[in-house]
C-alpha cells in the first residue's frame, strides 16, 4: 500500500503536490478543532462546576454547624429581662435596622416590619435571634426595585 501512495504522489507535480499538502494540513486542523475543542469545553466546565460544588459544600456545613449549635444560655435570660419588642428594637438598630413595625403580643411573641434592608442582613440578622433562643413563625420577604426587600415576621421566644 505504501508502493501505490509513492507512485501516486511521484506522479504528482509540484503545485499538485503543494496542493495537496495544503488540503491535507487543513484537513489535520479541522480534525485537531473537531475533537480538542468539545474536550476543552468539557474540561473547563468540570472544573467550573467543581468549584461551584466544593463552595455550597462548604455553605451546607457551615449551615449544619449552625443548626447543631445550641441557644446560648444567658442569651434567652437578656430577653426575659427586657420585653420583647424593646430587645427586638435594639438588636435591629445594632445592625442598622430599622423596625417599622414592633407589637408585642403578650410577653413571648411579637410581629415585626421592616420596609427597607438589605437581604444578606436581614437574614444574618433572623438568623441571629434563632440562635438567641426566638422561633420564626410567619415570615414573608418581599423584594423591592432597587435591590432591597422588605419583611414582615412573627417571633416568638422558645419554650411557649
Amino acid at each position: 500500500m505504501m508502493d501505490a501512495v509513492k507512485t501516486w504522489w511521484l506522479a504528482l507535480s509540484t503545485r499538485e503536490r503543494w496542493l495537496v499538502g495544503v488540503a491535507g494540513a487543513l484537513a489535520l486542523v479541522v480534525l485537531g478543532w473537531a475533537v480538542g475543542r468539545p474536550a476543552a469545553a468539557a474540561f473547563f466546565d468540570l472544573e467550573t462546576r467543581h468549584r461551584a460544588a466544593v463552595e455550597r459544600g462548604g455553605r451546607v456545613a457551615a449551615k449544619v454547624a449552625l443548626l447543631a449549635q445550641r441557644p446560648a444560655k444567658s442569651a434567652p435570660s437578656a430577653v426575659d429581662a427586657a420585653a420583647i419588642d424593646q430587645f427586638l428594637a435594639q438588636s435591629a438598630g445594632e445592625i442598622g435596622l430599622t423596625l417599622d413595625r414592633n407589637e408585642a403580643r403578650g410577653d413571648r411573641q411579637a410581629t415585626i416590619a421592616i420596609a427597607t434592608a438589605k437581604a444578606p442582613v436581614l437574614t444574618d440578622w433572623l438568623a441571629g435571634l434563632e440562635g438567641q433562643g426566638f422561633v420564626v413563625d410567619q415570615l414573608t420577604i418581599t423584594p423591592a426595585a432597587d435591590g432591597t426587600v422588605g419583611m414582615t415576621a412573627e417571633l416568638r421566644k422558645a419554650g411557649q
